[in-house]
């Protein structure tokens, strides 16, 4: 059903960018790229979407201000003019001109104009360069173009941002607030248990269904990023509120089914962008200054066992992330963890 409906907004917004595209050859190439990635090599929702927006752009880009229709015609200069098309003022002032006109699922979502006003991060550029890439090189592979000249793109540096986390006096604030006279609040508590103690993506946990859980075991089965299952665990408390939030569900809900665990308050699905706002709330009720999301429980899963000793190839493991190098992210900031107690406790540090 979900897919369903994210598979509607991404063809509506196709439609609605599509409109400044005038070369259908190009945008041909742009859609039997996305169908090899999503059906082919089972790349998730997440990544069409961005694969999507970011090419649609190039796209839209090499015809209002290159007037290029075909892609043996772009040069490296190409790429490079794109680039710092991105962060140009006009580029501003277009997306605050076409706001009502052309809007990304992404803007749907979120239609702050803010944020949409915000110069492109590097992290950003360096995404769309990897689309470009990515893209470009499949035009090589079915003999569109000759040389691949995306990938001599020069990708813009920046300091890695240290994974956002939740101390634990913030958790327990966080816990406290959560009225559990509720099934909502029960919901909810199983929700921050769960995420804190496992590792979960939002996805993963709005997913879950009930036969995917031992709970004798604590174990749950979670299918990740390309449909890729993993095992991982969770606490002896998430225990504790899951089996009671089960229980209150089959009270509570004549459409009570086990094929979801965790539902809105109309025992239907709950949606990634619900979640998202509920700890939100809970968190500003809280106190909590910094922003809490879903993924800063995932950070925290991963800190808390990282400054235990977990080896970081088990950790791989139980975040399901296929490379190596997407968990050595949080090696960074665990050295920096060790070197506060070293310099706190050891007394040689400060001599």
């Amino acid at each position: 059903m979900e897919n369903d409906i994210n598979n509607k907004l991404i063809k509506k917004n196709n439609e609605n960018v599509q409109e400044n595209i005038k070369n259908e050859n190009l945008v041909m190439y742009v859609d039997k790229f996305l169908y090899y990635e999503e059906v082919i090599l089972g790349k998730s929702f997440n990544t069409i979407r961005g694969y999507r927006r970011d090419l649609l752009q190039f796209m839209e880009y090499l015809e209002e201000y290159e007037e290029i229709h075909n892609f043996e015609e772009i040069e490296m200069m190409t790429f490079r003019s794109f680039i710092a098309y991105l962060n140009s003022p006009k580029r501003l002032e277009e997306v605050e001109k076409n706001d009502k006109n052309v809007k990304s699922i992404e803007n749907m979502e979120n239609s702050d104009k803010k944020a949409k006003l915000k110069p492109i991060s590097k992290r950003s550029i360096n995404r769309k360069i990897s689309a470009l890439r990515t893209f470009f090189k499949y035009l090589q592979e079915i003999k569109v173009i000759e040389t691949n000249k995306a990938s001599y793109i020069n990708v813009p540096k920046f300091e890695k941002e240290l994974p956002n986390v939740i101390n634990r006096d913030d958790l327990n604030n966080l816990r406290h607030v959560i009225n559990t006279e509720k099934i909502t609040g029960i919901r909810d508590r199983l929700i921050i248990e769960l995420l804190y103690s496992s590792g979960l993506r939002s996805i993963e946990l709005i997913n879950l269904s009930e036969f995917m859980i031992n709970i004798e075991e604590r174990e749950v089965r979670v299918v990740g990023k390309g449909d890729k299952e993993r095992i991982t665990f969770f606490s002896e408390n998430a225990k504790k509120w899951l089996i009671k939030y089960i229980e209150e569900k089959k009270r509570q809900y004549a459409n009570y089914t086990r094929e979801v665990l965790i539902v809105n308050s109309k025992g239907k699905k709950l949606t990634t962008r619900s979640l998202r706002r509920l700890i939100s709330a809970h968190a500003h009720e809280a106190g909590i200054q910094k922003e809490i999301t879903p993924h800063v429980f995932r950070h925290s899963f991963a800190m808390e066992l990282l400054n235990n000793g977990v080896d970081i190839r088990y950790l791989q493991e139980l975040l399901g992330h296929s490379s190596i190098a997407a968990t050595q992210v949080y090696t960074h900031v665990s050295k920096a963890f060790l070197r506060d107690i070293y310099m706190s406790t050891h007394p040689l540090a400060k001599e």
